[in-house]
């Protein structure tokens, strides 16, 4: 996997301690300093600069007709000597020892108050715990705020410093929880900031130190309970190494309630700083300047109460995790950077879908998360509906694929593949070829994203035999000079080409891989595979007709004069999915300012008012309320509601504002996850109790 290094730095040779030939590749310099270096001592120091350019090391092995073929490389600790920063790169070649010293490299770079240097190990984790890369409580994603906030110290103290968290999830609650939004790190200090002071030397009042204001709330007995909780969740918490991910760089200047001491927000401005890519091993290094202006911007950026002033015109970082375009997570705050600093990044690994490694036994290896491959608790059917069960894809019951698929193959038992196609056809017609284009982040032109080597294919290549024309793809399943991130993707698939909404159903899919021999293309034997997917980009469709109180269905602004406090109201609705891909439908009350009304239909034949799938029930189709108790001929139903409570006014209150709304979801997947639950329809209307005869 190639090396991404930053700015001015010396390469040199340190050492050699193998018997194959080694060399070392520099790409991207803007001094003209691209080429190839041979791997021996004697070889002079060279002098590389450019905003991002990469370093890659090779090794041939013995034997005449044998090629240079990619080593495996690893960053080694920067440090700081004799004004210099120095780090080596050592890398391991195909022999039988796995030490990494085969060829080493030195890299070193000026040290200067204008450069900095932060580096480190990137690793995922997971399970309910606070992020473990940092001294703060961390809580990086909605699904650990909501499961974290069942422990007392922890919601108190999220509800005096992040109120609008924990309102949202509130206000929300009835959605799904990726339905609620980009969710910003809460961080949480450890411990009370020290008071806001005077900073003598420099005759200005500096504001307090990040959060302190919102810390000062908390009584010290969270911060111990907060603690204590962090001890207990370590054990339920794991890490793992993650190799071949994008790091994007940014600047951060605090936002003035941040100066004031308020809690981090993420609302402040940002400047891109730059990119770099994880080793075999999640360690990364990246290099960014600093000018004159950059430090006078940093004068309007103090915090008092802890640092110096030289300690707080350092930068404030945050790192981004990107696929491709796409931010798939951003960490929390990394503040007063110095000019050498080791910052480890944990990042949750569900937020990483860093898609399948290969398994064999076939090619195609998954669309998505959901695995094709046998053993592993998922199946199609004849026509392509999906069974998902295994615990690493998202849960669906005879299921439709919907939206862009990722379309991931290997060809772990045909290392000769060097290109590929896909065609694809609808029962009983011909095949047509996958054109669509792909991409993925080539990682010398990381610092260029319009460059065309990013691009994967198709190009047309002719077919060795029949010479025709083919749209093919390059095989950069092995090619560590590629992001490792989903390498394995050989496609991605706008599901409505191939299966349009006024044509749903099935389309098979099949991959042949290829060789390329003197600018022909020669088919691998046994390299090829095929896949049936049922496409279904439809959602289900639904509304409201009518809310009706003893037969009466008022227009706007309705009002209902309850006779009793347990009346039943009349509900008429109606949920479908024409092709019968209905996962659910549900019906939700609310009163007030959004408080929920549990209700039920008590009047014979009763009506379900929460129906999913079941497939000993509807065997392939579930079309919504047409499934339900006696369906007129639009396929509308009608339930008569009354309040589990006994009264649909709380007591004391004369009048309360109700809102009657449907929802439901869609049995469809793209590998990924289904699609939320979707308001059908809402129906508004004021509820009082009838006056007594007395009255």
């Amino acid at each position: 996997m190639a090396i991404t290094m930053q700015g001015s730095w010396t390469v040199q040779v340190k050492s050699k301690a193998a018997a194959f030939q080694q060399r070392f590749i520099v790409q991207g310099s803007s001094n003209g300093k691209d080429g190839i270096y041979d791997g021996v001592t004697s070889t002079s120091p060279v002098q590389v600069d450019g905003d991002q350019w990469t370093l890659v090391i090779q090794h041939k092995p013995g034997g005449r007709s044998s090629s240079w073929q990619p080593s495996a490389m690893r960053l080694g600790t920067p440090v700081s000597s004799g004004g210099q920063i120095v780090l080596d790169v050592s890398s391991n070649d195909s022999g039988g020892d796995a030490d990494y010293n085969d060829l080493i490299l030195t890299c070193r770079m000026t040290a200067s108050a204008s450069e900095y240097v932060v580096y480190g190990q990137v690793r995922s984790y997971r399970g309910y715990c606070f992020n473990p890369c940092f001294p703060w409580y961390v809580i990086d994603t909605w699904v650990q705020l909501k499961a974290l906030l069942n422990y007392p110290a922890l919601k108190k103290a999220v509800a005096l410093t992040y109120p609008d968290r924990l309102q949202r999830l509130e206000k929300y609650r009835h959605l799904p929880l990726e339905e609620l939004g980009p969710f910003t790190p809460i961080m949480l200090p450890t411990a009370v900031s020290p008071p806001t002071s005077i900073n003598q030397t420099f005759s200005r009042v500096v504001q307090p130190q990040l959060g302190a204001i919102a810390a000062a709330k908390l009584n010290p007995d969270i911060f111990l309970d907060l603690g204590k909780l962090r001890d207990r969740l370590n054990w339920y918490c794991s890490a793992k190494d993650q190799a071949g991910l994008l790091l994007r760089f940014q600047e951060y200047d605090r936002t003035a309630a941040e100066l004031a001491g308020g809690a981090y927000s993420g609302e402040g401005q940002r400047e891109m700083l730059g990119l770099t890519v994880t080793d075999e091993v999640g360690n990364y290094i990246f290099r960014f300047s600093r000018d004159l202006a950059d430090v006078v911007d940093e004068l309007d950026d103090q915090v008092v109460g802890g640092p110096d002033l030289a300690t707080q015109l350092r930068p404030d970082l945050l790192v981004q995790v990107m696929g491709g375009a796409a931010v798939l997570f951003e960490t929390g705050l990394h503040a007063n950077v110095p000019n050498l600093r080791r910052i480890n990044l944990c990042i949750p690994e569900h937020r990483l879908n860093l898609g399948p490694a290969c398994q064999g036994g076939r090619a195609i290896q998954a669309i998505g998360n959901i695995w094709t491959i046998n053993g592993v608790g998922n199946s199609f059917d004849s026509e392509g509906r999906i069974t998902a069960t295994n615990v690493n894809s998202p849960k669906i019951t005879k299921g439709a694929w919907r939206g862009k698929l990722d379309f991931f193959a290997c060809f772990l038992a045909h290392p000769d593949v060097t290109h590929y196609t896909i065609r694809y056809r609808r029962p009983g017609s011909g095949w047509s070829y996958v054109q669509e284009e792909l991409r993925h982040i080539y990682i010398p032109q990381i610092g260029n994203p319009n460059s065309m080597d990013h691009r994967v294919g198709p190009e047309g290549k002719n077919l060795s035999g029949s010479g025709a024309n083919v749209p093919a793809y390059k095989n950069i399943e092995s090619d560590g000079q590629w992001v490792a991130t989903h390498r394995l993707r050989k496609g991605q698939l706008n599901s409505n080409i191939y299966a349009p909404n006024s044509n749903p159903g099935s389309v098979i899919f099949h991959i042949d891989g290829y060789k390329e021999v003197s600018g022909n293309l020669v088919k691998v034997v046994g390299a090829d595979d095929t896949i049936t997917l049922y496409i279904d980009n439809r959602l289900v469709k639904g509304d409201i007709a009518s809310v009706s109180l003893g037969g009466s269905a008022p227009d706007e602004c309705a009002l209902f004069e309850l006779p009793t406090p347990n009346a039943p109201i009349s509900l008429r609705f109606k949920v479908d999915h024409s092709g019968g891909f209905t996962q659910n439908y549900r019906v939700a009350v609310l009163r007030g300012s959004g408080t929920p009304v549990a209700v039920s239909d008590l009047t014979p034949p009763a009506q379900p008012l929460n129906v999913n799938y079941d497939e000993p029930t509807h065997g392939n189709a579930f079309f919504g309320t047409f499934n339900g108790i006696a369906p007129d001929g639009d396929n509308y139903i009608v339930a008569e509601l009354q309040p589990d409570s006994g009264a649909w006014l709380p007591v004391g209150e004369p009048f309360c504002a109700f809102a009657f709304e449907v929802y439901a979801s869609t049995r469809a997947t793209n590998g990924y996850g289904l699609p939320g639950a979707r308001r059908q329809g809402v129906e508004l209307v004021g509820i009082q109790l009838q006056p007594s005869a007395e009255e």
